[in-house]
């Protein structure tokens, strides 16, 4: 079964499933099925997927003949490394708490299990546009800061499953960064969203929440995460294509917007 399994990497982050298929399809060559992961709260998948074939000479073939194919204008790599980064083999990064005058504490992170699971980003079929826009425009998506550097997604979810109890979340983002004027200061200053699967609970989290004490020694901020409050980064615009009827309109009329060169190496969030 290895010899069944290829990995295509350098990936512009925009790139759907439909279009790794297609690029097989425009190549000849039959697969069985592509493995891609796509962020439930950006539409990115994260510059690679795995795509699984018939026969192994299929499999060969297509290492011989895709190396430089171009998805959306970037050139490929294709290979036989089919780890996924960040597995569960991986051991689990400690949480950091940032202290006064540069001090920094490390403390392990929550066990995580199966209950930690919130979404699969790998078998998950949802349309990334949709789910990207769906819970801000219905008001269940939170912003819960207060956080200290939590590196481990599975410890961040295994964290948000306590914090938010009975009611029932949808999705974790990754860790978000402060700035780094804010990061020397002390207080606990990352912070990540949280999907909620009703507004009816979303509020009714956020009146029981903000300012609920964590157990770093400081206190979540917990708030709705309000759309359109900040314009969609140009990996969304890309993906969304303009999908989100609050940001449509500014965006139709705006000739300020400029086209990313895809073929470059263009990687960074905004």
């Amino acid at each position: 079964m290895a010899g069944l399994r290829l990995y295509v990497g350098s990936l512009p982050y925009a790139a759907q499933k439909l279009e790794i298929e297609q690029l097989f399809a425009d190549n000849d060559l039959p697969i069985k099925r592509v493995d891609i992961s796509i962020d439930p709260f950006m539409g990115r998948n994260p510059g690679y997927c795995f795509v699984d074939f018939h026969t192994t000479e299929d499999a060969e073939h297509a290492l011989e003949t895709l190396p430089g194919k171009r998805v959306r204008g970037r050139p490929i790599k294709i290979n036989h490394n089919t780890v996924r980064r960040g597995n569960s083999t991986c051991p689990r990064l400690p949480t950091k708490i940032h202290g006064r005058a540069g001090y920094v504490h490390e403390m392990p992170g929550l066990n995580v299990n199966s209950n930690a699971y919130v979404f699969d980003r790998w078998s998950r079929a949802d349309e990334a546009p949709a789910r990207w826009i769906a819970p801000m425009e219905e008001n269940r998506r939170l912003y819960v800061g207060g956080l200290p550097q939590i590196r481990n997604q599975g410890s961040l979810n295994a964290e948000m499953r306590v914090l938010f109890q009975s009611r029932p979340i949808e999705a974790v983002s990754k860790i978000i960064s402060p700035s780094e004027a804010k990061r020397q200061h002390p207080g606990f200053h990352y912070f990540c969203f949280v999907d909620i699967s009703s507004a009816a609970d979303a509020k009714s989290a956020i009146a029981a929440l903000d300012g609920h004490p964590n157990p770093y020694g400081g206190r979540y901020k917990v708030k709705l995460a309000m759309p359109c409050k900040t314009k969609p980064t140009k990996v969304m615009r890309e993906q969304l294509l303009l999908g989100c009827s609050k940001w449509a309109s500014e965006l139709s009329n705006s000739d300020a917007i400029p086209q990313r060169n895809l073929s470059g190496n263009w990687r960074r969030l905004d």
